[in-house]
């Protein structure tokens, strides 16, 4: 089993337990006040949860940063975005290496390694990215960030190419996991279906 602990800077200190994830999220979440409020999709006559989008109009929109086979994010392969610990959102098993912006906003983090950041909008809606699972263990081998933090980026504009093939060669998964943070309580969620997307799609619908 890979051994999952690590040495942190004080100013990356985690919330709690000694998990590389922990340590992400720590990192991440504090600079968001923690875990996104929670969102609830529409659900069908059966009481399941609905996929598609809704009729009415959203208030936002969020695009799909890469291209590839996109999941509900309860079906990723890593327990803290799974469990929805820092939100809702999707997963997306890349076709291709290049990560671009869901949303126009600033970039509030910066991950060092650049396989994980945060952008937030300016009504205050936090969307937080993260290539590959575990890929942190990489230490920036393969991730090539084109912005710093505090960057105002525009939704399309490219914020990080990645190497597939150094990712796999790793034994990592390069899932790329997608949620919203600092959700309002008086919005929901609709997520695209599963299945093949492109960047720039459609991939989050907030209404409310």
């Amino acid at each position: 089993m890979r051994n999952r602990t690590v040495s942190v800077r004080s100013f990356f200190m985690p919330r709690c337990g000694n998990t590389r994830s922990d340590y992400e999220m720590g990192f991440l979440s504090n600079l968001f006040g923690g875990k996104a409020s929670a969102v609830e999709q529409p659900a069908t006559e059966d009481g399941r949860t609905a996929e598609a989008f809704p009729q009415a109009a959203p208030v936002a929109t969020i695009l799909c940063p890469v291209s590839g086979t996109a999941m509900d994010i309860s079906e990723a392969n890593d327990p803290v975005f799974a469990g929805k610990a820092m939100g809702d959102g999707i997963a997306i098993v890349p076709s291709e290496g290049v990560l671009v912006a869901p949303i126009s906003g600033t970039v509030e983090a910066l991950f060092p390694t650049g396989h994980a950041l945060a952008i937030k909008d300016e009504a205050g809606m936090g969307v937080m990215l993260h290539i590959g699972i575990d890929t942190v263990d990489m230490k920036g081998d393969g991730f090539i960030a084109h912005i710093a933090q505090g960057d105002r980026v525009e939704a399309g504009q490219i914020l990080v190419e990645f190497d597939r093939e150094k990712i796999a060669a790793a034994g990592f998964e390069d899932t790329t996991m997608m949620v919203v943070t600092e959700l309002g309580s008086d919005l929901s969620m609709a997520k695209c279906p599963a299945g093949a997307v492109s960047r720039g799609d459609v991939a989050l619908s907030l209404i409310r």
